[in-house]
């Protein structure tokens, strides 16, 4: 028998199968989607079997495999089939694709065991071998190896691995590589940690990295003196600590309507448009228990800040032991453990991130995707994925329904559900018949007329005393997405933008200029505003520190906690800062966009949004929908419970499209507006949009190369637009220079083009691209 091997090395050369023989003591044990080791060259490597074969094409005498990597295997022809689409649609090395599939406790040392099953049927010669019933088979030489394979194959042995660990601990040490250092290690043991971590993509236990994965000590101590990595102390919080009662919740007829509308043994898309309160969750539950009382299993992603303990804790109770619940507060060991039961089908049910479309259940039932307009759903590092799309092809290989749930829908699906593609279901009301918060619009260039140059409108600096003296709690959301101010006049709100595209120009303070990031339109900075003359040209960029020093002295009592990627980088900060606003013990909770899902707060009346144009006036093409967004969601915290809410929201555009909708809570009146200008422009859905990044260490290399690979795709002239290339916002990002081409594909000739010239760059050593697709 021959195995195709994607052996696992970064490398456009050997981006493709190579045939090995199986030994004839792992015929029957290998499978596709096993790791093997292999002769490579003149070295052992790692590889994926991704196909078994009883002949080669190969004339050349092949080599066989040397053992397995795993006792079972880690990913089934699904699994493989999904990293050949990434690699192929994703620009990425199929290898990366594979790796990203399998947990990160396999990426590093641990023990494989032989457990004897029929002890009675094993040669004693073989058994005395064992120690209660155990054998690990590192070392085994190979007579005694091929031994345990052959009572594998008869069933009286069972293989397994174990993980070290270490229980009981309050705290681990955990180490976070710092992917913005701009630092080297000098020595080979701190470059190849550093490359570990940066390929792991995610914190890691102290002890695995020392005792599991052989660095020292010293080598992870100067990585964090160069600020290349962060070691700290992580609490150890069980979900099970938290109970949860769950109350027999009966539907509503709306919820009734849209539960019954699923048919869930047919592969359809569902978009469930359900007002911030209007109780999809209990919905989502219904689907996946009928699903689960059907034989079947159930996938439900959420954006990771979603899953707080509360959270989790529900979902325990309802549905008990057949669930695993991924999120970042499990350690690897954890991880590792929920991926076995998963994988040996002790649970149906996974709700998780983004990753955890990819755990490995059969017979899926039904995929769930709460919060679907989230941009987390997307992988940004290598490999790049879309995990709604691979969602799409999971549940079409499946035959099963894909449900994408939001309160305020991206604007590509709405389009696809209101024509056909997707099917519409609606909860237009929440669930226990509250209304929706009323919102005041709030004039912020009156506000500096009449002489009140606070980031606090008098009005909601009133609301906030007011919710204050009541013993209600208020929360103030300020958006600082983005590392660059925009120009605005805070006469008029006139803000400058560029002459050929609908977004804003973004000041580069080291040229005192202002670009346009998508056609590389450039002008000299302004001191007058050019509609009204005025010279009061302001850089707009209040910080979530500024606005809350601005509410103590507001109301110097009040208890004020404060939550954005400074105070909350972690997740533990995150939850902590959850409990402690829940509990009461904080009266305002300043902070960004991470405080706008996730948070349901029973005593928040009060929600002010300090300046709605921040969103708006980001330099990308969804600003609109992000903005709308925004507001949207962080709305819906207010008035949850009993009592009513309001929501005041402070701009210098009041009569923007989005602040009236988002005032209004009108989704469809936004959708109409935003979809007419996207129609007009090229923009998706009515377009692909793939952006392509062009990176060097010398900038005149950087822009020779994305100017050839820019005319090469303009002479297809297949009706696309391609724009640039052009500087990218980050210019220059840890010594490297990087030009962005924006295309806005009509077609898919384009997408095979580029397909062509990736590989070109896969292992240049001046020039890396970096391709990324809406």
């Amino acid at each position: 028998m021959v195995a195709e091997v994607i052996i696992d090395i970064q490398n456009k050369q050997v981006n493709r199968t190579f045939d090995y023989l199986i030994p004839s003591a792992l015929e029957g044990i290998i499978k596709v989607g096993f790791r093997v080791k292999v002769p490579f060259g003149n070295t052992k490597r790692v590889g994926f079997v991704v196909n078994i074969k009883e002949e080669t094409m190969f004339d050349g005498r092949l080599r066989y495999i040397l053992d397995t990597v795993d006792v079972k295997r880690v990913l089934n022809e699904e699994f493989v089939e999904l990293a050949k689409y990434i690699s192929e649609n994703n620009f990425s090395f199929y290898a990366t694709a594979l790796q990203t599939m399998i947990p990160t406790a396999l990426k590093i040392k641990y023990k494989k065991i032989a457990i004897l099953v029929n002890k009675d049927e094993v040669a004693s010669s073989l058994t005395r071998l064992f120690r209660n019933n155990e054998l690990s088979i590192e070392g085994l030489n190979d007579e005694t190896r091929d031994l345990i394979y052959a009572e594998v194959k008869k069933g009286n042995i069972r293989l397994d691995t174990k993980l070290k660990r270490v229980r009981g601990e309050k705290t681990i040490t955990m180490v976070h590589y710092n992917p913005l250092h701009t630092n080297k290690p000098t020595s080979k043991q701190g470059l190849s940690l550093m490359e570990f971590l940066e390929e792991l993509n995610e914190d890691i236990e102290l002890s695995l990295l020392l005792n599991d994965s052989g660095y020292s000590r010293s080598v992870v101590d100067t990585l964090a003196k160069l600020k290349i990595v962060e070691i700290y102390e992580k609490e150890i919080i069980k979900d099970e600590e938290i109970v949860v009662t769950d109350k027999p919740i009966t539907l509503n007829p709306r919820q009734k309507a849209v539960y019954d509308s699923v048919e869930l043994n047919k592969n359809q898309v569902y978009l469930l448009h359900g007002v911030t309160g209007s109780g999809k969750t209990e919905v989502y539950m219904r689907w996946i228990k009928e699903v689960i009382d059907s034989g079947k299993s159930a996938i439900m992603l959420v954006p990771e800040i979603s899953l707080t303990p509360q959270i989790t804790a529900l979902f325990y109770a309802r549905f008990k032991k057949n669930i695993a619940i991924l999120h970042s507060r499990l350690d690897i060991s954890e991880k590792y453990d929920a991926w076995k039961k998963i994988l040996n089908g002790d649970v149906k049910i996974v709700v998780g991130a983004r990753s955890a479309i990819f755990a490995p259940l059969d017979n899926l039932g039904i995929i769930i995707i709460d919060e679907e307009h989230e941009s987390t759903y997307i992988q940004q590092n290598n490999p790049k994925y879309n995990a709604i799309e691979l969602a799409k092809i999971r549940a079409k290989t499946h035959n099963c329904p894909l449900v994408l749930g939001s309160a305020t829908p991206n604007i590509n699906d709405y389009y696809e559900a209101t024509n056909g593609n997707y099917k519409l279901l609606e909860l237009p009301n929440r669930a226990n018949g509250r209304p929706l918060p009323k919102s005041e619009v709030v004039d912020m260039r009156e506000e500096l007329k009449h002489g009140n140059k606070s980031v606090l409108s008098e009005s909601l600096a009133r609301n906030i005393k007011d919710c204050y003296k009541r013993g209600e709690q208020s929360i103030l959301f300020l958006n600082r997405r983005g590392f660059s101010s925009f120009v605005m006049c805070r006469s008029c709100g006139e803000v400058i933008k560029c002459p050929h595209c609908d977004v804003s120009l973004t000041y580069h303070q080291y040229r005192d200029e202002l670009r346009c990031h998508y056609c590389g339109y450039r002008t000299s900075n302004v001191s007058l505003c050019p509609k009204c003359g005025s010279d009061k040209i302001r850089f707009v960029g209040t910080g979530t520190e500024k606005l809350m020093d601005a509410v103590s002295k507001l109301i110097p009592e009040a208890r004020i906690i404060r939550m954005d990627m400074d105070t909350a980088s972690k997740i533990e900060d995150y939850e902590n800062t959850y409990r402690n606003f829940k509990n009461h013990e904080a009266d305002i909770l300043v902070g960004t966009q991470m405080i706008t899902k996730g948070l349901d707060f029973e005593n928040v009346t009060l929600v002010g949004v300090v300046n709605a144009d921040l969103a708006l006036q980001y330099p990308i093409y969804d600003a609109s929908m992000v903005a709308f967004n925004l507001i949207e969601q962080v709305s819906g915290r207010a008035g949850r419970a009993l009592k009513d809410g309001k929501v005041i929201i402070q701009t210098y555009n009041p009569e923007h499209y989005v602040i009236r909708a988002a005032s209004q809570h009108d989704y469809l009146g936004f959708y109409k507006n935003e979809i007419s200008k996207r129609k007009m422009a090229s923009l998706p859905p009515f377009t692909s949009l793939i952006e392509i990044m062009v990176m060097s260490k010398v900038p005149k290399e950087a822009f020779k190369e994305a100017k050839l690979i820019s005319e090469r795709l303009k002479a297809l002239k297949d009706g696309s637009i391609i724009l640039g290339p052009v500087e990218d916002r980050i210019f220059k990002k840890n010594d490297i220079f990087r030009y962005v081409i924006q295309i806005q594909a009509a077609g898919e000739a384009l997408l095979e083009q580029i397909k062509l010239i990736y590989p070109m760059y896969q292992n240049d050593k001046n020039i890396s691209l970096s391709i990324t697709r809406e």
